[in-house]
């Protein structure tokens, strides 16, 4: 676990080829064992390790890969949702895929016929995408189909703006898709990407296996350090440092919150060649700001205020 301070701690053993992991609602955090072929649930507080579910094995291939998304709680209306808090779990050795409740205690195949299931993401209307090696990127809505063919796909994602991506290992490339699986982009050259992440802003990062590097390809916008002006009033005036993508040029909006010890006195959006700037009186050390864009992108800083 990565601590505040940027140090690391060690918050469990003893795994058999610890793979996939994902954070339950309750801070619980799961972990794929390919050597058991088995999820493991660790206690955030207790950091006690304990099954959460296994699946047999009797293949002799290597146990499962990726597990997840949680499914979220409610759809895109608002409504709640009867799997709300499901765990996806591509079963790899298997070829199936698995809806998992919260607790590990129902599992609900929800898939089969696959040759190497081994990562999946959910969209906004509920469609479950899944990563198969043997070439394919199969779409469960309900019912299985072939969304792409892929060379080796590794493990997919879906944007917050609804595009989806996928690492391939075929070719080492990123590929993304839109909503009708037509290809938007392919980034090639990657020394094997074997792991891929957006962040609420839809920028994407993405490993290099071979080469031991980290990329980012700046697909919208991003927040460098901002600069932090105390007035002789004893207000703050806070510039943002936004760099955006060539190419991308949806509106941006600025917001702060306030609060009893928090006013803004002078709020002034980003322009299209400008990343705005506010003026706030506070007692507090940091202030939080928020960037936002269309398609729910976004972006939040925490801003230190020199006494």
């Amino acid at each position: 676990m990565l601590n505040a301070d940027g140090s690391v701690q060690r918050i469990a053993g003893g795994m058999s080829a610890p793979e996939g992991i994902v954070v339950q609602a309750d801070g619980r955090i799961l972990v794929g064992e390919q050597g058991r072929n088995r999820v493991v649930a660790i206690d955030p507080q207790t950091h006690v390790v304990t099954l959460w579910h296994a699946f047999p094995n009797r293949t002799g291939r290597d146990g499962l890969d990726g597990i997840g998304p949680v499914l979220p709680d409610r759809d895109a209306s608002g409504n709640l949702l009867a799997t709300g808090g499901n765990v996806i779990v591509p079963d790899s050795p298997n070829g199936v895929v698995w809806r998992v409740t919260a607790d590990g205690k129902t599992a609900t195949q929800i898939a089969t016929g696959m040759v190497r299931p081994v990562g999946a993401a959910v969209d906004t209307t509920g469609r479950i995408f899944v990563a198969d090696e043997g070439g394919a990127l199969w779409v469960l809505a309900p019912a299985r189909l072939r969304f792409a063919t892929l060379p080796t796909p590794d493990d997919v994602l879906v944007g917050r703006a609804g595009h989806i991506f996928v690492n391939t290992l075929g070719d080492n490339a990123i590929h993304e898709l839109d909503a009708k699986g037509h290809q938007v982009s392919v980034i090639t050259g990657i020394q094997q990407p074997q792991g891929i992440a957006l962040d609420y802003a839809d920028n994407l990062y993405y490993t290099e296996f071979n080469t031991g590097r980290i990329d980012r390809v700046i697909r919208t916008f991003i927040l460098d350090t901002p600069t932090v002006t105390r007035t002789t009033r004893g207000t703050y005036i806070i510039c943002p440092v936004v760099h955006r993508a060539s190419g991308f040029t949806g509106s941006l909006g600025l917001q702060t919150g306030s609060s009893t010890k928090t006013a803004i006195l002078q709020l002034v959006q980003p322009g299209t060649d400008s990343s705005g700037a506010l003026e706030v009186q506070t007692s507090e050390p940091s202030v939080t700001i928020s960037v936002s864009a269309p398609d729910n992108l976004g972006l939040t800083q925490t801003v230190a205020l020199t006494p």
